[in-house]
């Protein structure tokens, strides 16, 4: 595993030596991963199978935030593991479809984008915003921004009304970043 952080988070799960296709890693941290934010503040992983039974090793369930389904609470790193994304999503497609980075499966960014516009919570703006710009990097419609991305630099701030009509014509359900020029995943 080559991916690193300054929590040592991605050590951590590496070693709960998770079985492969049986969780993804969600979140931030699947923005993290793709330069798309500076920080993390946590790993949620999505586990099932074996994966969800070394989770229970961990310590006893309890239920999640959202009072869907159940988490683990990893006993020393930041790391909340849950049976259950949120309602609507399919744990199997979630896991079964994953972007694998640097031997890691991550959700993918379509499914990112549709899950934070659906939550619609203020946090998720600046999130939001950089995943659609860098679709409109992908398709040459926009050129790359410097990152770490700031709100000094557009996003996070509401965008001017050319920048509104473009976010709508920008493809969220079953947009799969796989699909786009120069995308390239590694096993």
């Amino acid at each position: 595993m080559l991916l690193s952080d300054a929590d040592g988070l991605f050590a951590a799960l590496a070693a709960l030596k998770m079985p492969r296709g049986e969780y993804v890693v969600c979140g931030s941290a699947a923005l993290y991963v793709r330069g798309l934010r500076a920080r993390m503040g946590d790993l949620d992983v999505l586990a099932r199978g074996e994966a969800w039974e070394r989770a229970l090793a961990l310590g006893a369930p309890e239920s999640t935030v959202s009072g869907y389904g159940l988490r683990v609470v990893h006993p020393t790193a930041s790391i909340e593991i849950m049976d259950r994304w949120t309602p609507g999503w399919s744990t199997d497609r979630l896991i079964d479809d994953a972007d694998v980075i640097d031997g890691v499966p991550f959700m993918r960014l379509g499914d990112i984008l549709r899950w934070k516009i659906a939550a619609a919570r203020p946090k998720d703006h600046a999130d939001i915003a950089a995943i659609r710009h860098l679709y409109r990097i992908w398709t040459g419609e926009a050129a790359p921004l410097s990152p770490p991305f700031s709100a000094a630099q557009g996003l996070g701030q509401p965008a001017a009304e050319e920048e509104k009509e473009k976010e709508k014509e920008t493809p969220a359900e079953g947009w799969d970043v796989r699909s786009l020029p120069g995308a390239r995943l590694s096993d």
